[in-house]
Order: C-alpha cells, then sequence, then structure tokens
C-alpha cells in the first residue's frame, strides 16, 4: 500500500490552478459554463475562492488554449488567443498615497495596467511569429512610442525589454513618488487597443478576438474599477475583456465617467459559478484523475462510486450505537404485556427500531403507544422515518461522551454537496480522503476510500478552512467568532429532538442599523465562502429580512457535526450576533433559545478546542 501513496496523491493533490502548461491537455476539464466564458464578447465571471476562475481564464492564454488541443489540430484552429493579467493587491494598493494627486495616481495605474497587458501582447506575438512564421512580423513603433518610448521598439523582442525596465521604473516611482523621476504615463487602453489592431493588420488574428483576462478583480479599489470599467465598456473587437472576481468583487460599476455605468446585457456577459452544473463537472473532473492513475498503474475502481464508499442509513445507525437505544425501547414494550407487539418489535431490526426512541424523546408520545401505531401504521412510519431518519442519526451521539465518531460524511453525493461548487474543496476532500485512507492498515489490493476515512478527511478540511479564514476577510476575527458561535448552535439543534429537523440555514431580526452591520460581515465571509447566501424564498415574520438567508458553507458541517444538506432555517436576531465580540457565552445561549446545550465533555473533541471561546475567552 506504501507504493500507492505517491502514485494516487499526486492525482489529487494539484487542487490550485498554477499547473505546469503540460498538465492542461491531460487534466483540464471544461466547466459547464465554459461556452458562454468564450462567447465572443466581454464577460464577468463571478464565484467564491476555489470555484475554478483561475484554472478557467487560464485556460484561455495562448500557450494553455493551444495545450488542450487535440494532436492532430493546430493552432489555427483556435477561435481566440487569450493573455492572462493576474491582479496583485500588494503591487495596484501601492497606487495611493499623500504625495500625489489621485489624477495622478490615476494615470499612473492606467498606465500600468497597460504595461502589464502590453508585456503579455508581446509573449503572445512572439509565440504567433513561431507558430505563423509565414507572415511578416507586425510593425509595433507606434505602440512602444504610446507606451511612452523615447527610442521605439521595432519588433516583439525589443518592446518585450523596454517594456520590462518601464515597468521597474514605474514601481519604484510610485513607490518613492517624492525622490524618483516620473515617468510619461500612456493614455487609458490605447496602446492595448493599437497593439490588438496592429496584430489583425500584420493577419495574426484572421477572424479571431484577442481576449485579455483579468483575474482577481476584487483587489482593485472602487477607482481602480472605474478605469477598467471603462476599457470593459468601450472596447472593440478584436479586443474584449474577460473579468474573474470573488462574489461581491465588483465594488462599483461606474465609470471614469460618473454618469455611466456598466450594465449586463448591455455591456457585458455575466456569469455565476454558483449557477453552473457543478455535480457532473465534478464528478467528469476526479473520473479523469481516476482514469489518469489507473493508467500509471494504481490499482483503483474504474467508478467514482465505487472510489468512495457510502453507507446506508441503517448500517450508519448500527455503526453509531443505534442498538443501545434499541435496547431501551424493547425493555419498554416489554412492559405492555403485549404479546404480539414485543414480538413484532423482535423482528425490527435495533438499526431501525431505535428511531421509537428518538420520536418519543421529541415529545410525540410513549415509546409503547408509538410502537402499536407503527404496528399498525407501517406506511406512516416509512415516510416519518424517510423524512426524520437523517436528523435521528444525529441525536444517536446524545450522552456519547468521548465517542470519536458520531456522524458520517461519505459518498459521491455528500462530498459533491460539502464542496457545494468549490471544485479546490472537493479535490481536497479527495487528497485528504487518500492519505487517511493509506495512513490505516488495509489489506485490500484495490484503493477504495472508506467511510471513516471520507469522514476524517471532511473534518480535517473543515477545521483547515476554520483557521485560515481570519487571515484571509477584512472581519476575519468576526467572521470566526460567527462560524464557532453558529457552528456550535447548529450541533445543538441536530441533536435536539424537539427541534425542527436539519436545521442550518437562518435570516436576520432585530434592529435595522444592526442588522446592517452584521450583512457586513456576513458579506465578506460570503466572498470568501465562510458563508453562503441564497435570496429568500419567504417571510416568516415582518420583523425579517426578506431578501437573504445564509448558512455556513457546507464544508464546515463534518467539523460542527450538523446536516450539510439545506432544509430549515432557524432566526437570529442581529444584537446576539454582535454580541459575540464580548460575551460569546450569553451570545450562544441567546441563539440557541429553548434548545439546551450539552456539556462539555459530551461535546466533539473538535469542539473542545475552542472552550475558551464558547466560555466567554478568546479563541
Amino acid at each position: 500500500m506504501d507504493n500507492e501513496q505517491p502514485k494516487l496523491a499526486q492525482f489529487f493533490s494539484d487542487f490550485r490552478a498554477e499547473w505546469p502548461q503540460d498538465l492542461f491537455r491531460q487534466r483540464f476539464i471544461r466547466p459547464p459554463y465554459f461556452s458562454r466564458l468564450i462567447e465572443p464578447r466581454p464577460s464577468i465571471l463571478e464565484g467564491g475562492r476555489g470555484t475554478g476562475k483561475t484554472t478557467a481564464l487560464k485556460s484561455l492564454r495562448f500557450d494553455s488554449a493551444a495545450a488542450q488541443l487535440n494532436t492532430n489540430e493546430g493552432v489555427t484552429s483556435l477561435d481566440y488567443f487569450g493573455v492572462y493579467v493576474k491582479i496583485n493587491k500588494n503591487r495596484v494598493r501601492a497606487f495611493q498615497g499623500p504625495d500625489l494627486s489621485q489624477e495622478t495616481w490615476d494615470q499612473a495605474f492606467s498606465h500600468y495596467f497597460n504595461l502589464l497587458t502590453c508585456h503579455e501582447l508581446c509573449l503572445l506575438t512572439q509565440w504567433l511569429q513561431l507558430h505563423f512564421s509565414e507572415i511578416p512580423s507586425p510593425t509595433l513603433k507606434h505602440i512602444g512610442a504610446a507606451l511612452g518610448q523615447d527610442d521605439v521598439s521595432r519588433n516583439a523582442d525589443e518592446l518585450l525589454d523596454r517594456i520590462n525596465d518601464q515597468i521597474i521604473s514605474l514601481e519604484l516611482f510610485i513607490n518613492n513618488p517624492a525622490q524618483a523621476t516620473r515617468p510619461i504615463f500612456s493614455i487609458k487602453e490605447t496602446p492595448i487597443e493599437q497593439f490588438a489592431i496592429a496584430l489583425k493588420k500584420a493577419g495574426f488574428l484572421g477572424h479571431r478576438l484577442i481576449y485579455c483576462c483579468v483575474d482577481e478583480y476584487e483587489n482593485l479599489t472602487p477607482t481602480q474599477q472605474s478605469i477598467l470599467n471603462t476599457y470593459l465598456k468601450n472596447c472593440q473587437p478584436p479586443l474584449a475583456y474577460k473579468i474573474g472576481l470573488r462574489r461581491n468583487g465588483l465594488k462599483t460599476r461606474f465609470t471614469i465617467d460618473r454618469d455611466d455605468q456598466i450594465n449586463t446585457p448591455d455591456d457585458y456577459l455575466e456569469i455565476d459559478i454558483a449557477e453552473a452544473d457543478f455535480p457532473n463537472f465534478a464528478r467528469e473532473v476526479v473520473s479523469l484523475r481516476l482514469t489518469l492513475a489507473r493508467q500509471s498503474g494504481t490499482n483503483v475502481p474504474e467508478s467514482l462510486d465505487d472510489f468512495l464508499a457510502d453507507i446506508s442509513m441503517p448500517e450508519e445507525a448500527r455503526r453509531l450505537g443505534a442498538s443501545r437505544i434499541a435496547t431501551k425501547v424493547r425493555q419498554s414494550i416489554l412492559g405492555a404485556d403485549d404479546r404480539d407487539l414485543i414480538e413484532w418489535a423482535d423482528a425490527i431490526p435495533d438499526e431501525v427500531i431505535y428511531f421509537l426512541g428518538y420520536w418519543s424523546a421529541g415529545g410525540h408520545g410513549d415509546v409503547i403507544e408509538l410502537a402499536r401505531d407503527w404496528m399498525e401504521n407501517p406506511t406512516t412510519w416509512n415516510t416519518r422515518i424517510g423524512n426524520y431518519g437523517q436528523a435521528s442519526l444525529f441525536w444517536l451521539s446524545r450522552g456519547r461522551k468521548g465517542a470519536r465518531l458520531r456522524k458520517f460524511y461519505c459518498g459521491t453525493h455528500t462530498l459533491i454537496a460539502l464542496a457545494s461548487g468549490n471544485i479546490r474543496y472537493f479535490l481536497e476532500l479527495f487528497d485528504e480522503s487518500i492519505r487517511e485512507q493509506l495512513s490505516s492498515a488495509s489489506d485490500s489490493n484495490c484503493i477504495i476510500l472508506s467511510p471513516e476515512a471520507q469522514t476524517a478527511a471532511a473534518k480535517a478540511v473543515g477545521r483547515r478552512r476554520l483557521g485560515q479564514i481570519e487571515s484571509l476577510t477584512q472581519h476575519g476575527i468576526d467572521v470566526k467568532r460567527m462560524i464557532l458561535a453558529i457552528g456550535k448552535v447548529f450541533f445543538e439543534f441536530a441533536r435536539d429532538p424537539n427541534k425542527a429537523p436539519e436545521t442550518n440555514a437562518f435570516v436576520l431580526t432585530g434592529d435595522a442599523t444592526k442588522r446592517a452591520e452584521i450583512e457586513d460581515v456576513l458579506n465578506d465571509g460570503v466572498a470568501h465562502l465562510a458563508f453562503e447566501m441564497t435570496a429568500r424564498t419567504k417571510a416568516t415574520s415582518h420583523t425579517e429580512m426578506r431578501d437573504a438567508e445564509y448558512r455556513l458553507h457546507p464544508i464546515y458541517a463534518p467539523f460542527f457535526e450538523y446536516s450539510h444538506r439545506r432544509k430549515r432555517r432557524a432566526t437570529f436576531d442581529a444584537a446576539d450576533l454582535l454580541l459575540l465580540r464580548s460575551n460569546p457565552k450569553r451570545a450562544i445561549a441567546n441563539l440557541l433559545g429553548d434548545t439546551h446545550a450539552g456539556s462539555e465533555d459530551d461535546a466533539p473533541e473538535q469542539l473542545r478546542m475552542f472552550a475558551p471561546f464558547y466560555e466567554g475567552g478568546d479563541e
């Protein structure tokens, strides 16, 4: 088994977008929205961190697009040529400060973006000349002049060197505006537009457009976005912009003309990754990697569903200790002194009849009365188990102090739901599951990820994301507090038989000012996949917000041990969420309402790690 680990792990450990070019042909799967992304018009691609935006945009770059071609196809079959510019937050945020006027900073920024894009266009030109050697080199002198070069360049090689020099000089100037010599700034977009036209006139483009892919657009300030919004709104063939940003990352729709905005569908095509068919895409991505693993000699199943061992609800109940409850249920039924009822109960397996204990604990009647009703109305009870069976599994953990495994999270459907549209999370779940599986003793010749390995991996990934969230967001500390508090509340809800089953979403109520303050934190969390937000289906009362329903991202569900399935919602007062900053213990008690929290000893090991926070201290 040890020899299989590096072979299999290498196919699932690269869940970031920074692939070597030779892997694009081998591993890239076109996402479901890809046909919309490559439409010959400007586009804005929106999605959370890890949903595949960067990979999709990088796949449009000329060399990556060519790498995806079949060996029998030539680059002439490409319908577009893409260039890729990533917005580096550290650099673009340097274009501000008291030493220069806002107008000068804006001019410097647009010049910087022009240089970055023309740098990419130089690389594209060199690549085109390599593949279309019969076409004469384009005339680039006027592009160098438009960029402010004194000694203009005559070819792509010279222009690339001069642009590199200009980028260095500009970065030194913006970091030392009072000491360095101010460079000549190019006019907004003009050099980029002229470059694209020069390539078309030279005969390199034909019918094709140049896609300027701009990634991590959310790193720009609102003023910088308004500048590039102007680029997007006014671009003309052969140039089109493809912009990638996180949810809520478009900070302004204004252009540099404050009376003008970019709008969809007039100015660009809006693509929301969350609306794409993620389950089929996720299956394709992992199935391809399983195929590659088998080709490398690793013994894994052909089917993804076979690779991810699942577990039935009765079997899960058995493993979670249903027999303990079933024994108590049968002891109660013995007291009825009803032979038919006793024989009926004896014929029902432990992993089913325990449900009587759950239903009785929820205040629905005495075990004996419920047993008689079940014996007389089996169809009704089968439906009830279908509706409440999952909820009853969480209840089984109540009172099992020290239990290491209180709920399983396994199977293809479950892992897809936990990832919730995030392909990086999905692959991370596989990577961690493989490590868990191969670290345990197993004599199986074929590697299959057990329910235990998948569950341990899901907890580990959720824990890792919780540890990272504080440094990722503007409101990192508040977001982490809310995750810890809401996760704890949903954990307690899940084990309470008197609570509506599978409550794992919430809406806000309370003072409008406090709701607005909490909304800022929640929306920041949504942008970084701490929370998910959906439109409300209906209002519960006139005091609730009517436009948003929130839930923790499902990746956290295994860590806190509650249902990952979107089912029912609670109502939280914004004041209680704000109270988390000063008195977490009281805030959580308010959020729990009439649900009684179990003792600390009854909490899962991973939650006991945060006992200081839950008792009112720092986490």
